[in-house]
Formats: C-alpha cells, structure tokens, sequence
C-alpha cells in the first residue's frame, strides 16, 4: 500500500496534471466559407482574395504536419507520461486550414459564376479532411 504521507502528494501531482491538460490547446478561429457580399465582388477582388488564402495556405501545412509528427513521436513515447499532458490535441491548425480550403472552392465558384477569367483550380481535399469545417456552415 502507499504510504499515508505519499496519498496527497499523489493526488496534488494527479490534480494539477488533470487541470493543466484542460489548458491546453487553443480555441480555433476558422474563417466563414460564404460571407455576405462574396456574389457581389469584383474579378479582381476574387483573384486578390484567392491568392491570398492560398499563401496561407502554404504556411499553414507546413505546421500541421509538424505538430503530427511531435504528437506522433510523443504519444509512441509512452514511457515518459507527463509530456502527453501538454499536447495540443484540438487540431485548431487544422480545422482553420480546411475552413480555408473551403472558403478559396467556395471564391472560385463565385468567380466562375460571375465569367471571371483567371485560372485557379479548386483544392483538394487535405489528409486530414475528417477535422474540417461542418458542412452546415456553408
């Protein structure tokens, strides 16, 4: 049995790990797929928006596959318990990329609708796709 000195050590570490893991992670902010005013944007101003989403796009990627390769390599750690309690396991990043993807088809849409002439193809799905936007949204 433990020792009665070592019971409330262990439920004061048990407890402050349990508080600190409902810290962790960042509430997500992804970006509406269909804004008022988007059918009544210039060509222009299409191509503009477009072309931005897609640079942070660019910056965006990147960073989720990191954090999926540290999670990865974390959670395969198993020995060591205590890093487990500080990942971020929210998948904001991710919600907020595919939130993106879906705002750029949803411009191109649009731009096609209004006979714009620039070229820009719809994304693709990203592999993480399951943590997307909800349909609904749009």
């Amino acid at each position: 049995m433990l020792n009665k000195k070592f019971q409330p050590v262990l439920a004061l570490v048990v407890a402050v790990l349990f508080f600190s893991q409902s810290c962790a992670g960042r509430t997500t902010h992804p970006v509406k797929v269909a804004q008022s005013g988007d059918t009544k944007k210039a060509c222009k101003t299409l191509r503009k928006e477009t072309k931005q989403i897609r640079q942070n796009l660019r910056r965006m990627i990147p960073a989720v596959k990191n954090a999926d390769k540290k999670r990865t390599l974390i959670m395969l750690s198993g020995v060591f318990i205590v890093p487990l309690f500080f990942l971020d396991l929210t998948d904001a990043d991710k919600i907020e990329a595919n939130a993106q993807r879906a705002r750029h088809n949803y411009l191109i849409d649009v731009a096609k609708k209004n006979s714009c002439r620039f070229k820009v193809t719809k994304l693709k799905k990203f592999y993480f796709d399951e943590k997307g936007y909800k349909r609904r949204d749009r």
